[in-house]
């Protein structure tokens, strides 16, 4: 009975992490007009860095050694989950609702099968094939508003195609995690790497802040920084790296088809978003295409 409510309970804490990333796609979208993105991306990884330091000084000096050695892909995995990935999310909301980000973000699955092609070499049969182009189809689908015509004509979103740019970096922080240093705790990985993507979207925010971009502070734009620091990232994190070690890497994943039940459901909510008929045929075309390359994926298939 206690394993059985240890995996309940690590389900629930997986479904609350996938859920806390939702709400930062809706929170993203409410302040797009008071906070630049530059400076969300900073203090998003200034306060998870700042909390995250506080429980794991101690295991990021032990581990100091490694983490000097291992410098080149610890900065390239902050790189891809901060400036390259945070940054786009919230550029693209300023234009594009957060129902579609989320929608588009459902495409990750697809490209990080795209990338292992290209940038490892790995095979992909014919099934994988067929479904990765079924995916894409679903996100061409969402970002042309079900007219593929517009592609010829260019007439796009901008905010969509910022929103593909932060997919393809989330896929590529994935493939990097390869390489990630043998040893290193996931928790003080993360301490590491929030501390990095302060450092790298500093200079960023800076440019954005000689450029005119400001904070219109109130209290919304406040508490919504707190929530993206802490919940999104913070408690997050910990949520799904617990659900991963308790029921697994496979078990888990599954549980990220939860981020566009949810991310609609909460723009209905608070951002008063609807879903329309090409979300609905561009989603079902990226999960029936994800869903062919698990199958075509299968040994003996």
């Amino acid at each position: 009975m206690r394993a059985a409510e240890t995996r309940a309970s690590a389900a629930l804490l997986l479904a609350l992490a996938v859920l806390l990333w939702a709400g930062n796609w809706v929170i993203g979208r409410m302040i797009r007009f008071d906070a630049p993105p530059g400076g969300i991306t900073l203090s998003r990884w200034s306060i998870a860095a700042s909390v995250l330091f506080v429980f794991n000084a101690r295991a990021v000096c032990r581990h100091w050694p490694l983490i000097r050695r291992s410098w080149p892909i610890l900065l390239l995995l902050a790189l891809t989950a901060s400036v390259l990935q945070h940054m786009p999310v919230y550029i693209g909301l300023q234009t594009t609702t957060a129902t579609t980000a989320a929608l588009l973000n459902a495409s990750t699955p697809v490209f990080i099968l795209l990338l292992g092609w290209v940038l490892l070499g790995e095979r992909l049969a014919p099934g994988v094939i067929v479904g990765v182009a079924v995916a894409l189809s679903g996100a061409v689908w969402i970002i042309t508003r079900g007219r593929p015509g517009a592609l010829m004509q260019w007439a796009l979103e901008v905010g969509d195609l910022w929103i593909l740019v932060a997919t393809l970096s989330w896929a590529v922080y994935t493939i990097l995690l390869r390489w990630c240093p043998p040893g290193l705790p996931p928790l003080t990985l993360l301490c590491v790497v929030a501390m990095l993507g302060a450092l790298v979207s500093l200079p960023v925010a800076a440019v954005e802040y000689a450029l005119g971009a400001r904070f219109i502070w109130s209290l919304p734009v406040a508490g919504g920084l707190l929530y993206i620091g802490l919940g999104a990232t913070v408690l997050g994190y910990i949520c799904w790296n617990r659900g991963v070690e308790v029921l697994g890497a496979s078990r888990a994943g599954p549980f990220m088809y939860l981020m566009p039940v949810y991310t609609p459901l909460l723009g209905w909510m608070f951002l008063d978003e609807r879903m329309q008929a090409f979300h609905l045929i561009g989603v079902g075309l990226i999960f029936g295409g994800i869903l062919l390359t698990r199958l075509g994926a299968r040994p003996g298939t």
